[in-house]
């Protein structure tokens, strides 16, 4: 039993915590206060040159009593940061009703205690949910089920969790926030026993690593469990312990029976707060934005998109490679960046990053908790009136300031699809304009391959004029064709009809095909911008130039710098053939926009004897390539009969074209 004297000095030490608080209490106050004055002015959040003086002042003080300057500057950092979120927060509307939060894991996980300590930093009321894993955590924020999910992105000994990486890549949520937390583990068990008295352990899968040396040295068995603590706690045997964070172990009234068994003891992790919009961060607050890139097939690529934000200014504070699905040994990368999307100066590097890279996702920006380096004001350096275009014509069109304008870029877009370069050389896709049956598809593959094809094209969902004609096998008929397309080794191509068939889709397809129909289907267009695969955008029916190129400026805009233009033909009055195959587009475009254009003289014409013509005046005047619809049998072909040519007049086209 403790003496009067401990209990004493026991008491001072309470009235002195009670005092610190107090002040800490007090400090919170005049900063929200300092928050207030700055309310009406453009006077940002952060100050760092006051927080260095703040933070030196402290330390020397401290020095001069003779307490630890390292232990008060900690001590500082912590509080002027949190702080500064709750300025921050101040300035970001909230929602008054309770806000649902999901996070992967247990109760007192990592992300469980970091979501506590984000949403204690906004003030807002919370009602946390787990689940099972971090997919299942997206999807609920996805189908609006939450508002917010927190899930760790990297921490300081692991590295980055790739999982979530590739869940922010697939998914449709933004990035609105990010927190730290320190991964402390810790031995917890029912009674304060000696550790060489367990007869087991149980961890979590993740903390096995990362303990690895403290577990070499028990002698108890090591159980995996992702609820190590709460199983502890519901077995109440002595001669069980858990590994876990200190505040899991309060949680669950366990007795902390070894503090610090981590190998490494500064561990820290990074979490991301999704939602299933972006917000708009006050101009005033230290802000972040997170986006996905992938580069153009060209050398010095990802170095130019770097210099691109080293000359704007803005400060890099994170660069991950991850690789690209279905592309093997090609890598997209993410990066984060100190800005804010609002500011002019980030639209105009998001704009030149668009035109540099062959696809940008911006996955959102938010306030910054970890700022590595100080940002620095710099200067955007203005892009150029007018660039020199590699393409022969009379004039190079003057820029409206579009990403589809041949100004944007020096050079043409060349879109790669496997091993396929489109905008390099000539190409041509050909194939079925239905995928009918295996036997068909696999049949045309194989002699569309042997004629000298490059890709192969069917159809697996048909917008049809007339609900009674043949629709399409729809996603039966898309296995089929990837079965085919695998076996000849060539690249599929198909058309997605509505925007909830464009993530599976991009799943399976190498390129994803607008149809004429769909050119100005917006939501459609928007969606084909999200994600990393090729697009071929026809022509509509009575489109435009203009109108075409604007539809493509959707996709651009939204992101997917790969966009195959699809001459295929317009209505006008002639009525000998099913369209006219409007061929001056071709030069028209050419000189217009730095993207590449095929020719389609199957729908073109319509009628299967002017195929091998037009395709010889479509490489004439200078397009890229050709998509020509092939099947084993016309006559019979269950969509476009008149317009499909057999095995034989393919093979004679291909023939011609090499000759000419």
């Amino acid at each position: 039993m403790a003496g009067p004297e401990l209990n004493d000095l026991r008491r001072d030490l309470d009235e002195i915590d009670s005092g610190l608080v107090d002040l800490i209490a007090r400090r919170l106050d005049t900063v929200a206060a300092v928050g207030k004055a700055k309310a009406d002015t453009d006077t940002p959040v952060r100050d760092t040159e006051r927080e260095r003086a703040v933070l030196a002042g402290v330390e020397a003080a401290a020095r001069r009593r003779g307490v630890s300057g390292d232990l008060v500057r900690r001590v500082f950092k912590e509080i002027i940061g949190h702080a500064v979120d709750r300025q921050s927060a101040d300035l970001i509307p909230t929602s008054t009703a309770t806000v649902r939060v999901g996070y992967a894991g247990a109760e007192y996980s990592d992300s469980h205690l970091a979501a506590i300590k984000h949403l204690a930093g906004r003030g807002e009321d919370a009602e946390f949910v787990a689940y099972a894993g971090y997919e299942a955590a997206v999807a609920a924020v996805s189908a609006g089920s939450c508002d917010l999910a927190v899930l760790p992105i990297e921490d300081t000994t692991a590295g980055s969790i790739n999982q979530v990486y590739d869940l922010l890549r697939r998914g449709d949520v933004a990035v609105v926030g990010e927190e730290t937390w320190r991964l402390e583990r810790c031995l917890a068990g029912p009674a304060d026993i000696p550790v060489n008295a367990l007869t087991d352990v149980l961890a979590p899968a993740r903390d096995l690593e990362p303990c690895a040396g403290f577990l070499r040295s028990v002698k108890g068995r090591v159980t995996h469990s992702e609820s190590a603590m709460a199983d502890v706690a519901r077995r109440a045997d002595p001669s069980f312990a858990a590994i876990g964070s200190p505040e899991a172990a309060d949680a669950n009234g366990l007795v902390i029976l070894r503090r610090g068994i981590a190998d490494e003891p500064e561990n820290y992790a990074r979490f991301v707060v999704l939602a299933a919009k972006p917000i708009d961060v006050d101009p005033r607050v230290p802000c972040k934005t997170s986006l996905v890139l992938t580069t153009r097939h060209e050398e010095g690529a990802l170095l130019r998109c770097l210099e691109i934000l080293a000359g704007s200014g803005h400060s890099l504070t994170k660069l991950e490679s991850r690789p690209r699905p279905g592309r093997p040994f090609e890598y997209l990368f993410f990066l984060d960046f100190e800005g804010n999307v609002s500011d002019p100066r980030t639209q105009l590097v998001l704009d030149e990053l668009r035109s540099a890279a062959l696809y940008v996702k911006v996955l959102g920006s938010y306030p910054a908790k970890v700022t590595r380096v100080t940002p620095q004001p710099g200067t955007v350096r203005p892009p150029a009136d007018s660039i020199e275009s590699v393409v022969t014509a009379p004039t190079v069109a003057k820029s409206t300031g579009r990403l589809v304008d041949r100004a944007t870029r020096a050079g043409d877009t060349v879109v790669r699809v496997g091993d396929v370069l489109v905008g390099e050389g000539f190409v041509v896709m050909a194939g079925p304009c239905s995928v009918e049956s295996p036997e068909q598809i696999f049949a045309a593959a194989r002699a569309v391959r042997d004629a000298g094809a490059h890709v192969l094209r069917g159809g697996v969902f048909k917008p049809r004029t007339s609900p009674y004609a043949f629709q399409g096998l729809g996603w039966e008929g898309l296995e089929l064709l990837a079965a085919a397309g695998k076996e000849a080794g060539l690249p599929i191509v198909t058309e997605v009809m509505a925007v909830e068939q464009v993530a599976r889709m991009a799943e399976t397809a190498d390129i994803l095909q607008v149809g004429a129909r769909n050119m100005q289907n917006f939501d459609l267009l928007r969606a084909l911008g999200r994600v990393d695969r090729p697009v071929l955008l026809k022509r509509g029916l009575s489109s435009t130039i203009d109108e075409w190129l604007a539809a493509a400026e959707y996709i651009l805009s939204a992101g997917n710098q790969q966009v195959i233009l699809c001459e295929r033909g317009i209505r006008t009055f002639e009525s000998a053939t099913r369209n006219t195959l409007d061929l001056s587009a071709v030069p028209v475009l050419r000189e217009r926009t730095h993207l590449p254009i095929i020719v389609d003289p199957s729908h073109g014409t319509g009628n299967r004897r002017y195929v091998d013509p037009m395709s010889r005046a479509a490489r004439a005047v200078g397009s890229h390539g050709l998509l020509i619809e092939v099947h084993p049998e016309p006559d019979t072909a269950l969509s476009d009969a008149d317009q499909s040519i057999d095995f034989r007049q393919f093979a004679a086209l291909m023939g011609g074209l090499a000759d000419g």
